[in-house]
């Protein structure tokens, strides 16, 4: 990643979200490439004091903000380089009963990065959606699909200092807040069953380390308008659950069948066979390219051949075996 380490070595980083489990990831890994200034923009004190604490850098600036409010947002942004934007509302349940407050972060939030990145003359805006914006079926979704759009459309407004709008896609990152490996093990230290949903439900599995790499590969490479999507492993649900009961409670621990939430789908998609055709394949990524006509994006690929009629689905890519699983596991230090 060495363009990379020159694209940010010297500017100015401001991370939305900057607290959560990506951000503190991507922060920390950043700093290696000596850029002048990171900004956490988050709405929790709490998180933004302990992280300060944890860290102790003097290069990153901690503002407290919300990015409903576009004011907020555009004070934060002021000569900053580049944008990632990673605040979202992501648990699917509380968006599927709160739609109004999922739409004011995720639609509503985006466009004001939008809009302040584009007032700003920010360089790049990589902005982070997930697998459930494809052939969404809950709030959530639906709210991160009209995001995507909202990021692709905004590469059409040249001001004569174009921002590059981007967005990188992908499934369920291990071990970050909310997921479903730090609630397994919640469980099982309070001697609790297991709770899976649907036996076969399979999902994407990515570490907190490869959802840093995709989103510096989208900022080296992006040129506006591309969404961006890591070529990655599935697992059922299941395997998942009798890992952690195998290795954490030596076998003791229970599952429990509890059945489909509202929102919830047993598979899920990264690039469905729509997108695929107009879809091409770069080293370990898929870049989806967009229906719409961006001039930067025509030239920049218009030689490579489009993958064609494809299905990236977690019940049809790679299927990992118990025994990944628990590398991954050991590896990413979730059991010893």
């Amino acid at each position: 990643m060495q363009k990379s380490k020159h694209i940010l070595s010297g500017k100015r980083i401001m991370v939305t979200g900057g607290t959560g489990s990506f951000g503190r990831m991507f922060i920390s890994e950043i700093l290696q490439y000596d850029p002048k200034e990171v900004i956490v923009f988050s709405r929790d004190e709490d998180k933004q004091g302990a992280m300060r604490l944890e860290l102790q850098d003097d290069r990153i600036r901690y503002i407290l903000g919300d990015i409903r409010d576009l004011r907020s947002v555009s004070e934060a942004m002021r000569g900053v380089d580049y944008v990632i934007h990673a605040a979202a509302l992501k648990w699917i349940t509380e968006v599927e009963y709160n739609v109004w407050e999922g739409i004011k972060t995720n639609v509503i939030g985006a466009q004001n990065i939008i809009e302040a990145a584009r007032d700003n003359n920010v360089i790049k805006v990589v902005a982070l959606s997930t697998d459930k914006a494809v052939e969404p079926i809950n709030a959530y979704g639906m709210a991160k699909a009209l995001q995507e759009r909202l990021i692709t459309t905004a590469n059409l407004y040249d001001t004569g200092t174009r921002t590059a709008f981007i967005s990188t896609r992908y499934g369920n990152v291990l071990g970050s807040r909310g997921s479903v490996v730090p609630y397994f093990l919640s469980l099982l230290a309070k001697g609790k069953p297991l709770t899976v949903t649907h036996p076969d439900m399979t999902r994407f599995l990515l570490t907190l380390q490869e959802s840093v790499k995709l989103v510096l590969f989208a900022l080296e490479h992006g040129v506006g308008g591309e969404v961006f999507v890591r070529q990655m492993p599935a697992h059922t649900i299941m395997d998942l659950a009798e890992v952690l009961v195998e290795d954490v409670s030596n076998g003791k621990g229970g599952i429990v069948i509890t059945g489909i939430r509202p929102g919830e789908k047993i598979h899920e998609l990264l690039v469905s066979d729509h997108e695929s055709e107009r879809t091409v394949a770069v080293g370990d990524y898929y870049i989806i390219l967009p229906q719409i006509t961006i001039p930067a994006v025509t030239k920049k690929y218009r030689q490579l051949m489009r993958i064609g009629a494809l299905r990236y689905a977690s019940d049809n890519t790679k299927r990992m075996t118990k025994n990944e699983l628990r590398t991954v596991l050991k590896k990413t230090k979730w059991i010893e």
